[in-house]
């Protein structure tokens, strides 16, 4: 299983997600200078993760694409947004349909066939758009 790293017109290909998500912040870094956070979009369907460098609170700079060894789901699920916690990473999940039921009955599937998250730790749903936010043992 490798993840391959892709970022101005540079690839590289590493063993685990950790390190493709470190080498994609350091080019990024290294690229745009200091950053206040990161944002890290993943889409589960073809499991690619997206990653950005924030200043103040705000996506600068170009995006690094981190391709995974294979898609995960084939649901609904859209991209989620981490957001750095003191524990480890907490991820999020959004999900989308045409109405709120179908949306919920998404993320209750999603959920269900995760036995790796272990707390919820925020909801939001807007538009038919449902997020959870929630901590894995991963």
């Amino acid at each position: 299983m490798n993840y391959r790293v892709e970022y101005n017109g540079a690839d590289l290909e590493v063993t685990t997600l950790d390190a493709a998500l470190d080498n994609a912040k350091n080019a990024i870094a290294a690229d745009l200078g200091p950053v206040s956070g990161w944002s890290v979009e993943h889409d589960e369907t073809i499991n690619d993760w997206f990653v950005q460098g924030v200043r103040h609170g705000e996506p600068v700079g170009p995006t690094a694409v981190i391709s995974g060894p294979e898609p995960m789901v084939s649901s609904v699920a859209a991209p989620q947004h981490p957001a750095r916690d003191t524990d480890g990473w907490v991820r999020a999940v959004s999900f989308t349909g045409p109405t709120a039921a179908e949306v919920f009955a998404a993320a209750t599937s999603w959920l269900s066939s995760r036995a790796s998250v272990i707390r919820v730790t925020d909801v939001s749903l807007s538009h038919e758009r449902l997020r959870l936010y929630y901590t894995d043992a991963s």
